[in-house]
């Protein structure tokens, strides 16, 4: 017996997310670059991530978002800005708290390539992924549990 294929969400709300995924990468390598020296290891994953984010945003960009998304995506970012206020923290919890965010990004981009195969279907897509990925896997190395706290910012973003 074969089951029903799942559908995929339109054309617009794939673009949605994907534009989600994108900007929520961008967002935690605009914290995490300054403290990056300039000849380290974590220097050049962030560079590579970059690289893949302007790669997969030539896709996004040529989509103009519509108001509900352009509103939608306004209260996911809400949530994630929310996260992103660190300046109070010790040092250990603001490291902890980036790392969580970079496994939430890792999350939308995940979603983003298994639901939105218009936008996300790509290569660029899959070494986004593979290289947030790498970086993600790192941190959680260094801040067991931060996966867990990823997780949860994910759910109440998405």
């Amino acid at each position: 017996m074969n089951t029903p294929a799942i559908p995929y969400p339109n054309p617009g709300v794939q673009h949605t997310r994907c534009v989600l995924a994108l900007t929520a990468v961008q967002a935690c390598l605009e914290v995490f670059r300054p403290a990056a020296d300039c000849g380290s290891a974590l220097k050049r994953q962030l560079d590579k991530i970059s690289r893949w984010v302007l790669a997969c945003a030539q896709q996004t960009r040529a989509k103009k978002l519509s108001a509900g998304a352009k509103r939608d995506l306004d209260k996911r970012f809400r949530v994630l800005q929310g996260y992103m206020i660190t300046e109070d923290m010790p040092d250990e919890t603001r490291f902890r708290r980036w790392a969580a965010l970079i496994w939430a990004a890792l999350t939308f981009i995940e979603d983003a390539c298994n639901t939105c195969p218009v936008y996300a279907h790509a290569p660029q897509w899959r070494y986004l992924r593979q290289t947030v990925n790498t970086l993600a896997e790192k941190l959680r190395e260094l801040e067991p549990g931060m996966d867990e706290d990823g997780t949860a910012i994910y759910e109440e973003a998405a």
